[in-house]
């Protein structure tokens, strides 16, 4: 699956879990600023498994931070599309955001989430770029460091939700790579070899429903426009009903009382 459908699916199913307006599951319920924030952070963790490779799209995306963050992980994964590509990398994935999302630092009379914030200005970078809204190092940074400020301020509570999210763009990445024709190395480090290699499990251990054929397909570009549209209309009625409890909040309540 392309980039850009990897951070728009991830975006879609944070959208789907947490907001509270039609078409929406609402699972885990959240205010509309942590809805919000949690569809960038997934759109950039749905493409965090790809960070893997150096000289890929996601390694540009935040220099020269990101060429180092792509540098690690593909040495500790042995190369692309191998641990990153995994039940072992989601859960590696979610272990490190959780450990790194509990690290503050004191800032006044508050404490500043340090972690939290290098973890979302790395997934905003990631998922800017793959959505194209970033070209140079300027603009890349700038609206990193915006975004993940943004992020720290109105949605502060991030030691559960941002480990969460990035377990599920992870997972969102898994799933969508599994519907191409490629597949995944779904339980590295095994790799169990069918008795009859088949589109569904191949001789190398992966295992695939590619229902979108190859990456990039037609296919994959009506799904992708789909999940777009989703997405515009998730956003919409999420901003909506921010905007709507806000001025709620800012009437006085005898006014609603009397009314």
């Amino acid at each position: 699956m392309m980039s850009h459908a990897h951070a728009t699916t991830g975006a879609a199913a944070w959208l789907a879990v947490t907001a509270t307006v039609p078409w929406t599951a609402g699972w885990v319920p959240l205010p509309p600023a942590e809805v919000l924030a949690g569809a960038v952070a997934t759109a950039g963790a749905a493409l965090l498994l790809d960070a893997d490779h150096h000289a890929g799209t996601i390694a540009r995306s935040l220099p020269p931070v990101s060429r180092w963050v792509a540098r690690g992980l593909g040495f500790l994964s042995g190369g692309h599309r191998l641990a990153t590509h995994s039940l072992v990398g989601v859960l590696g994935a979610g272990l490190i955001a959780r450990a790194l999302s509990a690290v503050r630092v004191p800032l006044g009379e508050e404490h500043f989430q340090l972690g939290a914030w290098l973890i979302t200005v790395l997934l905003v970078a990631f998922a800017a770029k793959a959505l194209r809204l970033t070209r140079g190092w300027l603009s890349s940074w700038a609206v990193s460091l915006t975004v993940a400020t943004l992020a720290a301020w109105f949605a502060p509570e991030t030691t559960w939700w941002l480990p969460a999210a990035v377990v599920l763009g992870c997972l969102c990445h898994l799933a969508g790579d599994a519907l191409t024709s490629q597949g995944v190395p779904l339980l590295w480090p095994l790799r169990p070899r069918p008795v009859l290699a088949t589109p569904l499990w191949r001789n190398n251990g992966h295992f695939a429903l590619p229902l979108l054929g190859n990456a990039g397909s037609r296919r994959e570009l009506l799904f992708v426009a789909a999940v777009d549209a989703y997405i515009v209309w998730v956003t919409a009625m999420t901003v909506t009903q921010g905007a709507s409890g806000a001025l709620t909040g800012a009437v006085p309540a005898w006014l609603v009382a009397a009314a």
